[in-house]
């Protein structure tokens, strides 16, 4: 097999598996829709220096760190962030029970000469491993242009590499990678609850977006309630990003040199972020005394109240970020002489509530 001239996307495949699996690759745990990936290592160096030299006394290397980065599309397939957490217990979706699992990370490179990675019938050429990797930011766009994306980082302390088949990735491994894979989300089935008529859309774009069963925040203008539902034809929403950071820290002891745990750093920050074009302004008040339309709530003397938020498309995604979500910020502008349209982004934050699903069972 020649040595390849170059890496590129056709050529690349990445898993995502339990923490500390010893078996083989399954391809249930391949990554599909991935658009990006990138992994970066850097070496901890703390300096000693000694009375009677210039010279450095010591260089002293500490724990290793590895962050992978990924981005892939919504498309039907597993996200992600459920792979990298398939721990959890109970069928928790919150992010307690899933900041606290890890996963292991495999990294492909096949030859470049085959049409894709499904062909080969020999070893893997060669395999990075990055062992025990926690989640350590996760965020999710939904564009008026373009596709949905899930971005995800993952951080650890181990990275291996590995030449001819030497790691867990295997050809069976990347079966489905034949040239013949679609988005899961052309495929329903009665397990998803949708009939095979009524498909999902493929890669989620704007159109995919169930607008009668999503709640939108009552401090955006025109909405009004907190049912399912309450933005539909009101509002004109042009993007909607979600994202959180674990804010991860070392616990070390005695003994070792690496981290025994990685927890997050609760409380965690969640932020969600909805651009809307306007027709009559956002209708934000703000002044000393609060809004007076809250006096007698619970929100008595504040300008803005307790919000609920919850988006779902037609494969089955969504995002549910609780009933405690308050407007952090409000940005009125565009509609210049250029000739663009006035548009209105809300900036809201929760913490600790962000349920991510797959499945339209979940809702």
């Amino acid at each position: 097999m020649a040595a390849n001239d170059r890496i590129f996307y056709a050529c690349q495949g990445v898993s995502v598996a339990p923490f500390a699996s010893t078996a083989n690759v399954t391809t249930g745990q391949m990554v599909h829709g991935l658009q990006s990936v990138g992994v970066t290592t850097n070496f901890s160096l703390e300096q000693a220096f000694e009375l009677g030299q210039i010279e450095i006394y010591e260089n002293i290397e500490g724990t290793p760190e590895i962050e992978v980065t990924m981005e892939k599309v919504i498309d039907g397939y597993p996200l992600i962030y459920h792979l990298a957490t398939t721990g959890v217990q109970g069928g928790s979706e919150g992010l307690v029970n899933r900041s606290k699992q890890r996963c292991d990370v495999r990294l492909g490179i096949f030859p470049e000469e085959e049409s894709n990675i499904g062909d080969g019938t020999g070893v893997v050429p060669v395999e990075v491993y990055m062992s025990g990797m926690y989640v350590s930011s996760i965020s999710y766009s939904i564009p008026v242009d373009g596709n949905m994306t899930e971005s995800v980082t993952l951080v650890g302390n181990n990275k291996q590499w590995y030449r001819d088949g030497g790691g867990k990735l295997t050809v069976t491994s990347v079966d489905n990678f034949d040239g013949n894979d679609y988005p899961l989300a052309l495929n329903p089935d009665s397990a998803d609850g949708i009939a095979a008529a009524d498909p999902r859309g493929g890669i989620q774009q704007k159109e995919d977006v169930i607008m009668s069963g999503c709640i939108f925040p009552s401090t955006m203008e025109g909405v009004a309630g907190s049912a399912p539902g309450n933005g539909n034809g009101i509002i004109h929403v042009q993007s909607i990003s979600v994202s959180t950071d674990f804010s991860r820290e070392d616990i070390l002891e005695l003994g070792r040199k690496t981290p025994y745990a990685r927890p997050a750093a609760f409380p965690i920050e969640v932020s969600c972020e909805i651009e809307a074009i306007s027709t009559s302004g956002d209708f934000v008040t703000a002044t000393e005394a609060g809004d007076p339309s809250l006096y007698e709530t619970i929100d008595s003397g504040n300008n803005t109240p307790n919000d609920s938020i919850l988006i779902q498309t037609r494969s089955g995604f969504g995002l549910a970020l609780g009933a405690k979500n308050r407007l952090q910020s409000v940005s009125y502008g565009g509609g210049d002489a250029g000739g663009g349209n006035v548009s209105c982004t809300y900036s809201y934050v929760n913490y600790n509530d962000l349920n991510v699903f797959m499945d339209t069972s979940d809702y």
